[in-house]
Protein backbone atom coordinates (compact mmCIF):
# COMPACT_ATOMS: atom_id res chain seq x y z
CA UNK A 1 0.00 0.00 0.00
CA UNK A 2 1.46 3.71 -0.83
CA UNK A 3 2.17 5.54 2.38
CA UNK A 4 0.02 8.89 2.71
CA UNK A 5 1.49 11.97 3.07
CA UNK A 6 0.29 15.47 5.10
CA UNK A 7 2.33 18.38 4.86
CA UNK A 8 1.93 20.71 7.93
CA UNK A 9 1.63 23.97 8.37
CA UNK A 10 0.39 25.42 5.24
CA UNK A 11 -0.29 28.87 4.99
CA UNK A 12 -0.31 30.32 1.52
CA UNK A 13 -2.79 29.66 -1.51
CA UNK A 14 -0.11 28.86 -3.46
CA UNK A 15 1.11 25.80 -1.29
CA UNK A 16 -2.51 24.74 -0.63
CA UNK A 17 -2.92 24.52 -4.65
CA UNK A 18 0.47 22.57 -4.77
CA UNK A 19 -0.94 20.11 -2.52
CA UNK A 20 -3.94 19.27 -4.42
CA UNK A 21 -2.52 19.21 -7.63
CA UNK A 22 0.28 16.87 -6.53
CA UNK A 23 -1.93 14.50 -4.97
CA UNK A 24 -0.79 15.05 -1.35
CA UNK A 25 -3.07 13.22 0.99
CA UNK A 26 -4.00 15.51 4.01
CA UNK A 27 -2.54 19.06 4.99
CA UNK A 28 -2.45 20.45 8.67
CA UNK A 29 -3.90 24.28 9.59
CA UNK A 30 -2.13 25.35 12.26
CA UNK A 31 -4.33 27.39 14.44
CA UNK A 32 -2.09 27.79 17.40
CA UNK A 33 -0.99 31.62 17.48
CA UNK A 34 2.29 30.23 19.03
CA UNK A 35 3.83 28.63 16.07
CA UNK A 36 5.11 30.50 13.25
CA UNK A 37 3.13 28.53 11.23
CA UNK A 38 -0.03 29.75 12.85
CA UNK A 39 -3.05 30.70 10.89
CA UNK A 40 -6.00 32.79 13.03
CA UNK A 41 -9.51 31.37 12.27
CA UNK A 42 -10.13 34.56 9.94
CA UNK A 43 -7.07 33.23 8.06
CA UNK A 44 -7.91 30.18 7.32
CA UNK A 45 -11.00 30.18 6.55
CA UNK A 46 -9.81 32.31 3.81
CA UNK A 47 -7.26 30.11 2.89
CA UNK A 48 -9.61 27.54 2.10
CA UNK A 49 -11.85 29.25 0.06
CA UNK A 50 -8.75 30.81 -2.16
CA UNK A 51 -8.55 27.55 -3.32
CA UNK A 52 -11.14 25.55 -2.62
CA UNK A 53 -9.43 22.14 -2.38
CA UNK A 54 -11.43 18.76 -3.22
CA UNK A 55 -13.41 17.03 0.07
CA UNK A 56 -10.58 14.20 -1.19
CA UNK A 57 -7.66 16.69 0.40
CA UNK A 58 -7.81 15.61 4.30
CA UNK A 59 -8.22 18.64 6.82
CA UNK A 60 -6.46 18.03 10.02
CA UNK A 61 -6.59 21.29 12.50
CA UNK A 62 -4.03 21.57 15.08
CA UNK A 63 -4.75 22.89 18.27
CA UNK A 64 -2.70 23.51 21.23
CA UNK A 65 -4.55 23.72 24.72
CA UNK A 66 -7.62 25.10 23.01
CA UNK A 67 -11.00 25.15 24.56
CA UNK A 68 -13.67 22.95 23.66
CA UNK A 69 -15.43 25.73 21.70
CA UNK A 70 -12.34 26.79 19.66
CA UNK A 71 -12.21 23.43 18.17
CA UNK A 72 -16.01 23.12 17.75
CA UNK A 73 -15.99 26.52 16.06
CA UNK A 74 -13.05 25.54 14.19
CA UNK A 75 -14.36 22.39 12.87
CA UNK A 76 -17.03 23.80 11.77
CA UNK A 77 -16.01 26.39 9.86
CA UNK A 78 -13.26 24.68 8.35
CA UNK A 79 -15.06 21.19 7.71
CA UNK A 80 -12.39 19.91 9.55
CA UNK A 81 -11.54 16.10 9.10
CA UNK A 82 -9.32 15.15 12.08
CA UNK A 83 -8.30 17.31 14.87
CA UNK A 84 -5.05 17.10 16.12
CA UNK A 85 -4.91 18.71 20.01
CA UNK A 86 -1.06 18.87 21.66
CA UNK A 87 -0.95 19.02 25.25
CA UNK A 88 -4.32 18.33 27.67
CA UNK A 89 -4.88 14.84 26.10
CA UNK A 90 -7.20 14.10 28.20
CA UNK A 91 -10.06 15.59 26.15
CA UNK A 92 -9.36 13.88 23.60
CA UNK A 93 -10.62 15.73 20.07
CA UNK A 94 -13.40 16.92 22.16
CA UNK A 95 -15.71 14.73 21.11
CA UNK A 96 -14.20 14.97 17.57
CA UNK A 97 -12.07 12.39 15.33
CA UNK A 98 -8.58 12.66 16.95
CA UNK A 99 -5.27 12.17 16.38
CA UNK A 100 -3.24 10.52 19.31
CA UNK A 101 0.38 12.45 19.56
CA UNK A 102 2.56 10.14 20.84
CA UNK A 103 5.80 12.15 21.57
CA UNK A 104 9.27 10.36 22.25
CA UNK A 105 9.36 6.73 23.25
CA UNK A 106 7.63 5.31 26.03
CA UNK A 107 7.59 1.86 26.60
CA UNK A 108 5.96 -0.76 24.20
CA UNK A 109 4.10 -2.19 27.10
CA UNK A 110 2.40 0.90 28.13
CA UNK A 111 1.43 2.31 24.37
CA UNK A 112 -2.57 1.57 24.72
CA UNK A 113 -4.84 3.58 22.61
CA UNK A 114 -6.77 5.75 24.88
CA UNK A 115 -10.66 5.87 24.72
CA UNK A 116 -12.24 7.27 23.07
CA UNK A 117 -10.56 5.43 20.37
CA UNK A 118 -8.27 7.51 18.12
CA UNK A 119 -8.78 8.06 14.18
CA UNK A 120 -4.84 6.67 14.39
CA UNK A 121 -1.64 6.89 16.10
CA UNK A 122 1.19 9.84 15.17
CA UNK A 123 4.58 8.76 16.47
CA UNK A 124 6.30 11.67 16.68
CA UNK A 125 10.02 13.41 18.39
CA UNK A 126 10.21 14.28 22.46
CA UNK A 127 11.04 17.87 22.39
CA UNK A 128 10.52 21.16 24.65
CA UNK A 129 7.47 23.01 24.01
CA UNK A 130 5.22 21.59 21.64
CA UNK A 131 6.54 19.95 18.89
CA UNK A 132 7.84 21.60 14.89
CA UNK A 133 11.61 21.38 15.71
CA UNK A 134 12.43 19.42 13.08
CA UNK A 135 13.78 16.32 15.19
CA UNK A 136 13.86 12.89 14.45
CA UNK A 137 12.18 10.33 16.68
CA UNK A 138 13.97 6.47 17.15
CA UNK A 139 13.01 4.74 14.44
CA UNK A 140 13.63 1.53 15.82
CA UNK A 141 11.63 2.03 18.32
CA UNK A 142 8.88 3.38 15.64
CA UNK A 143 9.06 0.56 14.04
CA UNK A 144 8.54 -1.97 17.03
CA UNK A 145 5.45 0.30 17.72
CA UNK A 146 3.85 0.00 14.86
CA UNK A 147 3.68 -3.46 15.28
CA UNK A 148 2.44 -3.02 18.76
CA UNK A 149 -0.80 -0.93 17.55
CA UNK A 150 -1.45 -2.61 14.72
CA UNK A 151 -4.96 -2.44 13.80
CA UNK A 152 -4.63 1.40 14.47
CA UNK A 153 -3.49 3.63 11.92
CA UNK A 154 0.48 4.77 12.76
CA UNK A 155 1.60 7.77 10.97
CA UNK A 156 5.66 9.40 11.36
CA UNK A 157 6.25 12.69 11.90
CA UNK A 158 9.78 14.17 13.44
CA UNK A 159 12.76 15.67 10.91
CA UNK A 160 11.66 13.68 8.20
CA UNK A 161 12.72 15.04 4.88
CA UNK A 162 12.91 14.49 1.36
CA UNK A 163 16.82 13.34 1.85
CA UNK A 164 15.63 10.60 4.53
CA UNK A 165 11.41 9.99 3.81
CA UNK A 166 12.67 6.87 1.72
CA UNK A 167 14.77 5.09 4.84
CA UNK A 168 11.89 6.30 7.32
CA UNK A 169 9.23 4.48 5.01
CA UNK A 170 11.21 1.37 4.82
CA UNK A 171 12.51 1.11 8.55
CA UNK A 172 9.42 1.91 9.86
CA UNK A 173 6.72 0.76 7.49
CA UNK A 174 3.87 3.48 8.59
CA UNK A 175 0.65 4.19 7.16
CA UNK A 176 1.91 7.89 6.41
CA UNK A 177 4.13 10.83 6.87
CA UNK A 178 3.24 14.21 8.71
CA UNK A 179 6.14 16.65 6.98
CA UNK A 180 5.92 20.40 7.93
CA UNK A 181 9.76 21.72 8.32
CA UNK A 182 10.59 18.95 5.69
CA UNK A 183 8.55 20.59 3.14
CA UNK A 184 9.32 24.39 3.52
CA UNK A 185 11.67 26.57 1.25
CA UNK A 186 15.39 27.42 3.23
CA UNK A 187 14.46 30.41 5.72
CA UNK A 188 10.66 29.65 5.68
CA UNK A 189 9.85 32.70 7.99
CA UNK A 190 5.43 31.54 8.26
CA UNK A 191 5.75 27.47 6.91
CA UNK A 192 6.07 28.90 2.79
CA UNK A 193 6.41 25.58 1.22
CA UNK A 194 8.69 24.14 -1.69
CA UNK A 195 6.61 22.62 -4.36
CA UNK A 196 9.71 20.41 -5.23
CA UNK A 197 10.16 18.91 -1.75
CA UNK A 198 6.57 17.77 -1.76
CA UNK A 199 7.12 16.03 -4.83
CA UNK A 200 10.21 14.43 -3.67
CA UNK A 201 7.95 13.76 -0.69
CA UNK A 202 5.46 12.32 -2.28
CA UNK A 203 7.50 10.12 -4.41
CA UNK A 204 9.37 8.56 -1.97
CA UNK A 205 5.50 7.59 -0.12
CA UNK A 206 4.68 6.08 -3.63
CA UNK A 207 7.51 4.21 -4.01
CA UNK A 208 9.03 5.71 -6.73
CA UNK A 209 12.27 7.26 -5.26
CA UNK A 210 15.69 6.32 -6.77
Amino acid sequence: MPVKLKVCGVTRPEDLAACVELGVDAVGINLWSGSRRGLSLTEAEALLRAVDPPRSLERVGVFVEPSAEEVRRAAEALALDLVQIVGAQEVMGHGLPYLWVVRGTPALAELLPPEPRPARALLDAAVPGYGGAGQTTDWSWAAAAVQQLAGLEVWLAGGITPANAAAAIEQVRPAGLDVASGTELPGARRGEKDRAAIGTLLAACRGLAD
